[in-house]
């Protein structure tokens, strides 16, 4: 059986794309509830790291994810340790409930006001799938 990757913050890892190549995460917070992953404006032919990646911002907001597909090895790790520029912690918001009753929540579980700036990721954990097809299309979409 193969040994289980465990997730830390500062890896940076390649997300497999659906339609090919892959984008890339790191790991910004790992907690008991959190399990949060910035995603990098950058899309690679093949899953390796270029010292450069972070020249290009992120691509889509901060997202708690399932990070089943890194410890399986799914999601390779490039890097570990990659600690510059993370993003302010406390400046995360995230949604909780659906449409008309949705609140905004701090990383402590504390209500804010709304949103600020872009949109929001869901305080669920988002499964391997949903971020691969999400990252995809954010990656297709900027100009």
């Amino acid at each position: 059986m193969p040994k289980k990757i465990k997730a830390e913050v500062g890896d940076v890892f390649a997300i497999p794309l659906p339609k090919g190549g892959y984008g890339v995460g790191r790991m910004i917070h790992v907690s008991e509830r959190w399990r949060l992953a910035q995603f990098i404006d950058a899309q690679l032919d093949v899953p390796e790291m270029i010292d450069a990646i972070f020249d290009s911002g992120d691509v889509m907001p901060v997202h708690n994810i399932v990070t089943r597909r890194i410890e399986d090895g799914g999601w390779p790790i490039l890097r570990k340790g990659v600690m510059e520029s993370l993003p302010d912690l406390k400046s995360l918001v995230f949604y909780r409930g659906l449409g008309g009753k949705r609140a905004y929540v701090d990383l402590n579980g504390e209500v804010v006001p709304a949103c600020p700036g872009r949109s929001c990721a869901s305080s669920m954990p988002q499964f391997a799938e949903y971020i691969a097809e999400v990252l995809e299309e954010a990656l297709a979409g900027r100009a």
